[in-house]
């Protein structure tokens, strides 16, 4: 009777073993996926839009109906860069004219580099809006940009119109609710106007987040303004000094 016991013990073990040693190499390689992903960081000045997309990024007009702008470096500059060490126009720039229609919608993409991302790794830029003058007053029409992640391949697919593709995660969205800067709603100290889009340089920060483990993927800088275009919302935005810094 104990021999048979141990006999089936021993079975019962044999068959066991492989099943618990494999469990035990499905989670060190998951925690060594988490903690040892390489190191993504990097920072892009976007001194020259063409040098950006020799690095990597890519520029996608994706507006209803599409325009003549797309990202790039502007070409009579509307302000100076952020950054002391570039030149007049060493920053990226789209405007309202990312869309033909009257009051359409902007949807233009600035995407970045294939990258192995996971939870905590920032990404920080600083971007601000044009000023026009128009009606005794200085105005940005309303801008909006957004952060956006695609987690589920390295592929180029941003949608259309309002249709975000394969970039389904938002990690950042400013000015979700349109407010608009106005320099005479700014000095009588109105306080929509905090929420409008910043028309100095201004920096924002987000954190990777909702990963279950490290992808290969990219992110995206989508301007994104419903109602847009010469009869409509939108001035010009500026992007500069962005940096990626991968989680320790």
């Amino acid at each position: 009777m104990r021999n048979t016991l141990s006999f089936r013990m021993i079975l019962l073990c044999i068959f066991l073993f492989p099943q618990l040693h494999s469990c035990v190499d499905d989670e060190a390689e998951y925690l060594a996926r988490q903690n040892f992903a390489p190191d993504q960081s990097f920072t892009e000045s976007f001194d020259t839009a063409n040098a950006a997309y020799n690095r990597g990024w890519r520029y996608l007009n994706k507006s209803v109906d599409i325009g003549t702008t797309t990202w790039q470096n502007p070409p009579s500059p509307p302000f100076g860069p952020f950054s002391s060490t570039s030149t007049n126009n060493g920053y990226l720039w789209a405007d309202y004219n990312s869309t033909s229609s009257a009051a359409g919608i902007i949807s233009n993409w600035a995407v970045s580099p294939t990258l192995i991302m996971k939870n905590g790794d920032k990404i920080a830029f600083y971007t601000r809006a044009q000023l026009y003058f128009f009606n005794d007053d200085s105005t940005d029409f309303t801008n909006r940009l957004q952060v956006r992640l695609n987690k589920i391949n390295a592929d180029l697919n941003v949608g259309d119109g309002t249709d975000e593709g394969d970039f389904g995660v938002t990690l950042l969205d400013i000015n979700p609710f349109y407010r608009d800067f106005s320099y005479n709603a700014f000095t009588s100290g109105d306080p929509d106007v905090r929420f409008a889009y910043p028309h100095r340089w201004t920096r924002f920060e987000v954190l990777v987040s909702g990963l279950d483990k490290p992808v290969t993927g990219r992110f995206a800088l989508r301007y994104f303004v419903e109602g847009a275009g010469n009869n409509g919302r939108a001035t010009a935005i500026g992007i500069d000094e962005l940096t990626y810094t991968s989680a320790k």
